[in-house]
């Protein structure tokens, strides 16, 4: 990348764009047990706002790549926050629980923009160990904004419940819309023929016949898994076993994003590292955070320690998996705007399936984040090894 394009404030406002969306998932997360008041529903159903979310999440990757490259980043980004602030409009003003789905499936098909263009825009100026760096510091910039917007979602929750969590996240877009309009214009080219449909489909199937591309691409869609079973399971545990407030849950939660931010940093000054290798140490510090946690939790001892405090070190190991996984399954690729677009739908479509899974189980259910962890974790040195086969190199 350009030493231009990382000059404050264009890269202040890239780490914003790229974080758009998880800071529009993670504001509401406080709520959630709310819901079930608000609406009259169970906590089963109130956990649907997460999983909707991601399902606009995975479905908002695919149609960046051709809209980019048809007429740039910036446009498509502008594109993005329209229907992002169209989609709070309506779940600001939903009469009713499915009417607030629907505003939600909006908002994050819009704000997914925000990471694809950031990605892209990464993927036209860098490679190899640069794009690891520029990652590392998306990533540091991934570790604050959950806390943050959890933080903040639970003070606001306390004052002014969801609705007033919505009006927080569309003042946020209209400023995030302005403050993008300074990011420089990155596509080397506009391709008029990007939206043919033909051309569409031909150019996404490539990219998901590639093994590298899929294969880097699961390993990040697990950790993200991860991270979202969390921040659906544990507003539940909280505030329904522990008896935390939600601006308590709020506040406690910084914990884990401050190992998004740790791991971040660890990714910028390693990245000159073997990235097979720092992905096995990321699993080796996913595993020990899992195991300590599910000690705690199999003996009874569910407390804010327990639930926070491993989660914290279970981050650093995601964020380090996540940034190698991506940059390095991005670096080889020609077409990046696709290539990229497929990596996030498939790293935001595992999210979908683990957040669909467990909610379909109570979320107090005592062992329920434990045991999820303990398959992503399995799953993940299994995709791990296939990678290894598949290029042992």
């Amino acid at each position: 990348m350009s030493s231009d394009f990382l000059k404050y404030p264009k890269v202040i406002i890239l780490l914003l764009v790229s974080t758009f969306a998880n800071f529009m998932a993670m504001l509401l997360t406080p709520s959630l047990p709310l819901l079930t008041g608000d609406y009259g529903i169970s906590s089963e159903e109130a956990s649907f706002v997460m999983s909707i979310f991601l399902v606009g999440y995975a479905i908002g990757q695919l149609p960046y790549g051709p809209l980019s490259k048809r007429f740039g980043r910036k446009r498509a980004l502008s594109i993005g926050f329209s229907i992002a602030l169209f989609g709070t409009l309506v779940a600001l003003f939903a009469s009713s629980f499915w009417a607030l789905c629907v505003g939600r499936l909006l908002q994050a098909i819009g704000s997914s923009a925000g990471i694809k263009i950031a990605f892209t825009m990464i993927g036209d100026t860098h490679a190899g160990e640069s794009a690891a760096r520029a990652m590392g510091l998306i990533s540091i910039a991934f570790g604050f904004s959950p806390g943050i917007a959890t933080a903040v979602g639970g003070i606001v929750t306390a004052i002014g419940g969801i609705r007033g969590c919505l009006i927080i996240l569309l003042i946020y877009t209209v400023i995030l819309w302005i403050l993008a309009q300074f990011l420089p214009e990155t596509a080397h080219e506009l391709h008029k023929d990007a939206l043919q449909g033909k051309k569409i489909v031909h150019g996404y199937m490539r990219q998901f016949k590639d093994p590298y591309v899929m294969l880097h691409a699961a390993l990040a869609g697990l950790t993200t898994a991860s991270i979202y079973v969390f921040v659906t399971l544990s507003p539940f545990i909280a505030q329904s076993v522990i008896g935390l407030s939600p601006e308590g849950f709020g506040l406690w939660a910084l914990i884990p994003s401050f190992g998004l931010a740790t791991g971040g940093v660890l990714v910028h000054r390693l990245s000159h590292k073997n990235p097979r290798m720092m992905i096995l140490s990321g699993m080796l510090i996913f595993l020990i955070a899992l195991l300590i946690q599910s000690l705690c939790f199999a003996n009874h001892l569910i407390t804010v320690w327990s639930l926070f405090l491993p989660a914290y070190f279970l981050y650093i190991g995601n964020n380090v998996i996540w940034s190698h996984a991506l940059a390095h399954g991005l670096s080889e690729a020609t077409d990046k705007p696709n290539a990229s677009a497929v990596m996030q739908f498939i790293n935001f479509g595992m999210a979908v399936v683990g957040v669909f899974l467990v909610q379909t189980i109570l979320p107090t259910e005592r062992m329920l984040l434990p045991a999820a962890f303990g398959v992503i974790m399995i799953l993940m040195f299994a995709v791990w090894l296939k990678l290894r086969a598949h290029r042992p190199k």
